[in-house]
C-alpha cells in the first residue's frame, strides 16, 4: 500500500495543478529508498524478525522517508503529508499500542522537522502557520484515536482469544499451518510459566506481539503457540523469548517443550504429543527454567535441554 501511495504521489507532483516547487532529483532518490525498503528488503526478512520493536523502527523509517518526500515536494505547501495517515493506520492494524505510539512519535517529529525550515523563512504568514498547525493537530488526533483503538484490540484479545481451550483450537491451528505451508517446518511450543506470573494476560499479549498468537490450554497458565518457517535454532529462540517474557513478569520455574514438523512428527496430533512429552521432560531439568526440544534418534525418542 505504501508503495502504491508513493507512486501516486510522484504522479501528483507532475500534475499541472501542483504549484509548489519540487526538487525532483532528491524526491526521486527519497522515494526510491522507501520503495526498495518496503517492497524488496522487508519482505525478505524472516517472520520471527518482526517483533514489536523491529516493526516500530520500520514505521519510524517510513515516517522519515515520507517527511523527506514532503520537504522535497514543496515543504509547507506540500500535499504529500497525507501519506502519514495510512502509515498510522498500518501501525494500528499491527495490533500493538506500543507500535502505534512509536509510529505516532516518529510521524510528529519527522513532520515537524520537515516544516521547520519553511516556518523559519522570512515572510511566512499566519495563514501558512495555521495550516501547518491544523495538519499537525490532525495527525496527532488521528494517532491518539488509533492508539486507543489498538489498546481496545488488545483488551478484546485478553477477553476472547485468550480464553481457555481443551486443545482443540491449538490442534486446529496446527492443522491449518501444516496444510497452508506444505514442505515448510512448523514448530509447536508449549509453555508453562508456572503459577507466579503477575499478569497472565500481559504475558500472552507479549507472546502474541513477539512470537505468534498463543492459545491458553486448560484453566492453568499453560499455553501453546505455533511458529512456521523456522529451524531448530529459530524454534528454540522463540521459546527463549517466551520464557524471557514470563521471567519479566515474575515467573521463576518456567518450562517450554518444542516439537518441529516434520522432524518430530508427521501429523498435527503427533506433533502436539511430542511437544507435550518435551514439556514433561523440561520439568526433569534441574534449572530455574528450561527448554527441551523433542527429537528422534536411532535409539528412539530423545531430548536435548537448552538452559
Amino acid at each position: 500500500m505504501l508503495v502504491l501511495l508513493m507512486a501516486a504521489s510522484l504522479l501528483l507532483v507532475h500534475a499541472a495543478s501542483y504549484e509548489p516547487a519540487v526538487s525532483y532529483v532528491l524526491l526521486y532518490f527519497t522515494a526510491s529508498v522507501g520503495i526498495i525498503a518496503a517492497a524488496v528488503v522487508v519482505p525478505l526478512l524472516p517472520t520471527e524478525q518482526f517483533t514489536s520493536g523491529f516493526c516500530g523502527s520500520i514505521y519510524a523509517l517510513y515516517a522519515a522517508v515520507v517527511a523527506m518526500m514532503v520537504f522535497f515536494s514543496g515543504g509547507v505547501s506540500s500535499e504529500l503529508y497525507v501519506l502519514f495517515f495510512p502509515l498510522l493506520l498500518a501501525a494500528a492494524l499491527h495490533g500493538s499500542w506500543r507500535v502505534v505510539l512509536a509510529a505516532l512519535a516518529a510521524v510528529l517529529f519527522c513532520y515537524a522537522l520537515a516544516m521547520l525550515p519553511g516556518l523559519l523563512e522570512d515572510g511566512t504568514g499566519e495563514e501558512i502557520a495555521s495550516l501547518i498547525f491544523y495538519r499537525f493537530a490532525a495527525l496527532a488526533l488521528t494517532g491518539v484515536f488509533l492508539l486507543f483503538a489498538a489498546r481496545g484490540v488488545l483488551g478484546a484479545r485478553g477477553a476472547d482469544d485468550f480464553a481457555a481451550d481443551d486443545g482443540s483450537v491449538l490442534l486446529e491451528r496446527v492443522e491449518e499451518e501444516l496444510a497452508a505451508r506444505r514442505g515448510v517446518q512448523v514448530a509447536v511450543i508449549l509453555v508453562d510459566p508456572g503459577g507466579e506470573v503477575r499478569d497472565l494476560d500481559l504475558l500472552l499479549e507479549r507472546v502474541w506481539s513477539r512470537i505468534g498468537e498463543p492459545v491458553l490450554l486448560g484453566e492453568g497458565n499453560l499455553f501453546g503457540v505455533t511458529v512456521s518457517g523456522v529451524d531448530e535454532g529459530g524454534a528454540e529462540s522463540a521459546a527463549r523469548r517466551a520464557l524471557a517474557a514470563a521471567s519479566s513478569l515474575g515467573a521463576r520455574d518456567a518450562r517450554a517443550g518444542v516439537a518441529i514438523y516434520p522432524r518430530d512428527a508427521r501429523s498435527a496430533e503427533d506433533l502436539l504429543v511430542a511437544a507435550g512429552r518435551a514439556l514433561e521432560a523440561a520439568f526433569e531439568v534441574e534449572s530455574p527454567s528450561a527448554i527441551v526440544l523433542a527429537g528422534r534418534g536411532p535409539s528412539g525418542e530423545r531430548y536435548r535441554a537448552a538452559r
